[in-house]
């Protein structure tokens, strides 16, 4: 809360008007920007190519903010990625402007860094790349720029993440882009040799998948077979699941049909978990647990223990995101990904998404903003020869040990009404951790955990929704 009120008054003292920035386009200088020629930046929603020939940015120099990216530009390792630096060196050339995208900060530091920075007037990004749960709170301090209100940006364009545009829209105004296809999230792990072990076959959550037949109680069945004493001690040697308890929590609320925070059309959020479709999926994973399906937490064990729990074939599922499928590269055994199995009030399978979130600060004035957005807008551009619809699964093909995760289930995820938008992020000062934690650890029934977090959650939604 003490953060929160501080945020709230330092946005008091920033600049309202979008001329606030020393215009700065660079980490921390100001001369490229005062640099800038006085070019037109009158553009069109879609530019015509004669109006985009004319465009000189004066030898801008843009950093797109993240917290991973090297200061020094990898080698290319395909001929995409060849393709891909020819094109940004072209663009750059020709519209007169350098841009690199680099990290500015750690993971941990980057709230900070853009908040104080941003109301300093003196942003260390002229694009600043956050995480999902990281705008709602720059957005209601009047930190980021109304990005409908930039000509240069036309969001009816393919190439943009709908969910990235849908989730940051607040009346008729845009906070956050992203270019591409939306992440793909949460899903299902599994041993192929632990199900071979187990009598199953090692593709059977592909099949069931491919089937429709990929459901709560064919998952649990899976369970129970995958439980087992092999050595007849009396203690389980080998568990079906091993999981962080916000994930899968999360999983088995998507997959009903569910929602932690709902939106409707006016724009106004609701406390989703007091639906009964969200109590039946918090129920039933919690059935898992008291059945003994799910691994105990070990004695001692860090927080992440899951994720050595499942890479050391200790249990044989993991719900886990799409991300981790690096962390399972030196497993030593085969590896499939599913979506989570579809719970009895969904008509088809569910996922939502979560994507990093470009924003541009709020106290640049109209005209820099306009060409930070005109040259964000050609470096996220799709690379000429590789708009193929299909050329998104060539970065992921060598993650995963076999095509079907990449072909039927990450194909599967951008299939219209499969993809949600995650709104809890968008309410400051709640998270899944505020019910899940607890329910995990058997403390509180779900139905208790829900009504004792009400009251906060409305307070958090209210204070969204003014």
């Amino acid at each position: 809360m003490r953060k929160r009120l501080i945020a709230s008054i330092l946005a008091v003292a920033c600049i309202a008007s979008f001329g606030g920035c020393s215009q700065k386009t660079t980490t921390s200088s100001s001369e490229s920007a005062n640099s800038e020629s006085s070019s037109s930046s009158e553009g069109t929603t879609t530019a015509s190519s004669s109006e985009e020939e004319a465009r000189d940015l004066g030898g801008m120099e843009i950093v797109v903010g993240d917290w991973w990216s090297s200061d020094e530009e990898s080698a290319p390792q395909n001929a995409k990625d060849e393709a891909t630096q020819e094109y940004r060196k072209m663009i750059q050339e020709k519209y007169n402007f350098k841009i690199k995208q680099v990290a500015i900060t750690d993971w941990g530091g980057m709230q900070e860094l853009f908040t104080t920075s941003v109301m300093a007037g003196d942003p260390k990004a002229s694009v600043f790349i956050l995480a999902p749960n990281w705008v709602a709170q720059p957005i209601a301090n009047n930190l980021v720029y109304d990005l409908a209100t930039i000509k240069s940006l036309d969001f009816s364009q393919s190439k943009w993440n709908k969910m990235v545009t849908q989730l940051t829209t607040k009346g008729n105004s845009i906070y956050g882009m992203a270019a591409g296809k939306p992440e793909p999230k949460l899903g299902v792990f599994w041993n192929k040799r632990l199900f071979k072990e187990a009598g199953l076959d090692e593709n059977l959550p592909y099949d069931l998948q491919k089937s429709g037949d990929w459901t709560w109680s064919k998952f649990e069945e899976i369970c129970q077979k995958l439980t087992r004493d092999t050595n007849n001690d009396g203690k389980m040697d080998t568990y079906a699941m091993a999981d962080f308890s916000v994930e899968l929590f999360t999983g088995a609320v998507f997959s009903n049909n569910a929602e932690f925070i709902s939106k409707d059309s006016s724009g106004k959020y609701s406390n989703g978990t007091k639906s009964p479709e969200f109590l039946e999926a918090m129920q039933w994973a919690v059935s898992l647990i008291q059945k003994g399906y799910e691994m105990p937490v070990p004695q001692d064990a860090n927080w992440d223990w899951f994720i050595s729990a499942f890479h050391d074939a200790k249990a044989a599922m993991i719900a886990s995101e799409e991300y981790r499928v690096g962390t399972w590269k030196d497993m030593k055994d085969d590896f499939g990904f599913v979506l989570f199995p579809k719970g009895p009030k969904a008509k088809d399978y569910r996922t939502y998404f979560w994507d990093n979130i470009a924003v541009i600060p709020s106290c640049f004035d109209a005209e820099t903003a306009d060409k930070i957005a005109f040259a964000y807008n050609l470096y996220t551009n799709p690379t000429p020869g590789y708009e193929d619809e299909d050329s998104w699964k060539d970065s992921y093909y060598s993650s995963f040990r076999d095509e079907r995760a990449v072909d039927e289930t990450l194909a599967l995820m951008y299939k219209d009404g499969i993809g949600t938008v995650n709104y809890l992020s968008m309410i400051p000062n709640i998270s899944v951790g505020d019910i899940a934690y607890d329910v995990y650890a058997l403390g509180s029934t779900p139905a208790e955990k829900i009504e004792a977090i009400s009251g906060t959650w409305q307070a958090a939604i209210d204070e969204a929704n003014k």
